[in-house]
């Protein structure tokens, strides 16, 4: 668990510095005031307010998945802000910055590859498992987006043509936009061949009745 003392004008001010040097939001602290602090005598003479912060164990694991991946990022010389957050008990990394297609490589393979490691890194240290996820700049929303409308028309085809349609590798991410994106259309189904890298989704007309 992590504690820290910070110092402020007021103790409000003096939490508020804490969270902006840690990159962690009110709700992911305990405040103790230690000091209230003394505005002193036409400016003269007062103490400055001093806090203690504890983070909490969600704050802990945005706070050590942040570090590992902006240590990361500078061993590699990549300049860029991480931003950090939890949604729905899975750990969100948002990266920020100018020139950062590296970090996305073809279809986010290097993206994934970069989430992989983080995520191993963090279960180490931290001695659990944890759900996380890495994004460049909205990449994932825009490459959802994508993938979803080109489902949706491949779906159209194979409705129309009776045959089914292959894709090309892609990453388990990616599979899985694909499937929700048709599960709701009963006229056709996907299904995985191949493994590892080379693993691929087949959208091919079903059964199913609408």
């Amino acid at each position: 668990m992590t504690v820290f003392e910070e110092e402020g004008r007021t103790p409000e001010e003096a939490v508020e510095a804490g969270l902006r040097k840690f990159g962690l939001s009110r709700e992911y602290v305990l405040v103790e005031t230690l000091e209230e602090g003394t505005k002193g005598f036409l400016g003269l003479g007062g103490r400055q307010a001093r806090v203690r912060l504890t983070v909490t164990p969600a704050g802990d694991r945005l706070l050590q998945a942040r570090l590992i991946l902006e240590e990361l990022l500078k061993r590699i010389g990549v300049d860029a802000t991480v931003q950090a957050r939890e949604v729905q008990g899975v750990v969100q990394l948002e990266i920020t910055g100018a020139d950062l297609g590296l970090l996305i490589g073809k279809h986010g393979q290097t993206l994934e590859s970069l989430n992989y490691l983080v995520a191993r890194l963090l279960g180490r240290q931290l001695g659990e498992r944890v759900q996380l996820r890495i994004d460049v700049e909205g990449y994932r929303e825009r490459r959802r987006q994508v993938l979803e409308q080109r489902a949706l028309r491949l779906a159209e085809q194979v409705k129309l043509t009776g045959e089914p349609v292959a894709l090309e590798p892609m990453s388990s991410a990616d599979r899985r936009t694909v499937h929700l994106a048709l599960q709701r259309d009963a006229r056709v189904r996907t299904e995985s061949l191949g493994e590892g890298p080379l693993r691929r989704l087949i959208i091919a007309p079903s059964d199913r009745q609408a």
